[in-house]
């Protein structure tokens, strides 16, 4: 995919009807995803401060910062809510406090980390840089430094380093690790902090910097981002990771060259967390309520409301048999929930085939074996799930993020 071609305004009749279409799409498009294979991009809202996770459905794993060490614990929450098993490559872009800091968290939890790399350079700050080495110490971790003209193979993503440079400038953002990812065609740039100096060195390598989706360097510092690097890379999404600050980021100039560079900006101090979602050819961008397609402008839709209303955990008869979840669709529209969990206290979970729920509409997850129908699905097990001493059930979307939880005693 490159550059998208906005179609002509959309009318009322033809809004009506894409509003029913877009889960059916979407339902095609999460199924594609699991038998083709899929990357999910999570820019996780830590305020001001980066933090980037990649998660590819080959299991790979890859963390790019982690925000301030204040914002640790919730990068940690995010990956614990999304079942993160293992962390490839650990990259910390450069020692920057709001970079750093939350890996610290990270490296502190149960969730192994197999590498990191950084940029090599002597760390600025004297209390978040050490304790961080002093973790990757303490699990027996040795930071590899990253050099322009490396690439890397992570699973199915291949990655291309473009900055720090040999020899470095000595500046902690400019030194940032800059990564050139790709995934089938589609190509994500992730910038740290640098600046339009490094930017322009960047420029004079003369790698392929075309990238769809680009992270805006530098929180979207006007000292970043210039007219000529946007040209190079001419991305169709920009993220800028920000949160408040009293640097004025995002600058209004930054925002007027990716406007006039065509792309489409998502900021997690509006939008929150931005997940990027491919197949290797095609790009969907979610926020809490927006869905982009790239065939399609921004669509608004209404907001969903999916929740458990019931669980069935002592039936007459057959334990098993008789065990169900109800869920029940009371918003407008329908919902795609393939690719989405269904889990109990315990862990055990059923994951959602391709199913579309009615607006309005209710289905039921049998824990035992039979035939599915538009209102019944069946997790095929052997044995009860719900206990009756007392449990809860907790849907979670692809994203992983809680959708309905429903506790009984």
């Amino acid at each position: 995919m490159r550059r998208r071609v906005s179609p002509a305004r959309i009318g009322l009749a033809v809004l009506s009807l894409l509003l029913i279409i877009i889960p059916l799409l979407l339902v095609t498009s999460l199924a594609r995803g699991q038998s083709g294979g899929s990357l999910r991009v999570a820019f996780i809202d830590v305020g001001q401060g980066d933090s980037i996770w990649l998660h590819a459905s080959d299991g790979t794993d890859i963390l790019i910062d982690g925000g301030t060490q204040s914002a640790g614990a919730d990068v940690l929450s995010y990956l614990q809510a999304r079942h993160v098993d293992d962390i490839e490559v650990m990259v910390v872009s450069h020692g920057d406090a709001d970079h750093i800091g939350g890996l610290i968290e990270v490296l502190r939890s149960a969730i192994p980390v197999d590498a990191v790399i950084h940029n090599g350079q002597p760390c600025p700050n004297l209390v978040t840089c050490p304790t961080f080495y002093v973790e990757t110490q303490n699990r027996g971790l040795t930071p590899t430094p990253a050099v322009a003209g490396q690439a890397y193979s992570w699973g199915s993503l291949s990655a291309s380093v473009l900055n720090p440079q040999s020899p470095p400038t000595g500046s902690s953002n400019e030194d940032s690790v800059v990564l050139l990812v790709s995934y089938g065609t589609v190509h994500l740039m992730f910038t740290g902090d640098i600046g339009s100096t490094t930017e322009q060195t960047i420029l004079t390598l003369g790698m392929p910097l075309a990238a769809e989706v680009l992270k805006v360097a530098h929180h979207g510092s006007a000292g970043s981002s210039s007219a000529t690097f946007l040209a190079a890379v001419a991305p169709d999404l920009a993220v800028i990771s920000v949160g408040s600050n009293p640097y004025g980021h995002p600058s209004s100039e930054v925002l007027d060259r990716l406007a006039a560079a065509g792309a489409e900006v998502y900021r997690t101090d509006e939008d929150g967390t931005i997940v990027i979602v491919t197949d290797g050819t095609t790009v969907e961008v979610q926020t809490q309520q927006l869905v982009f397609l790239p065939e399609l402008d921004r669509i608004w839709l209404p907001p969903r409301d999916v929740r458990i209303t019931h669980i069935e955990y002592n039936p007459p008869g057959d334990d098993v048999a008789g065990e169900y979840v109800r869920i029940e669709n009371a918003g407008s529209i329908a919902v795609a929930l393939t690719g989405w969990t269904l889990s109990d206290e315990a862990g055990y979970t059923f994951t959602f085939p391709v199913y579309s729920l009615p607006a309005a509409g209710t289905v039921r997850v049998w824990t035992g074996s039979g035939a599915d129908t538009p209102t019944d699905l069946h997790w095929g097990r052997g044995s009860a799930v719900w206990t009756n001493t007392g449990d809860c059930g907790y849907l979670r979307n692809t994203a992983g993020e809680l959708e309905s939880m429903y506790c009984y005693p």
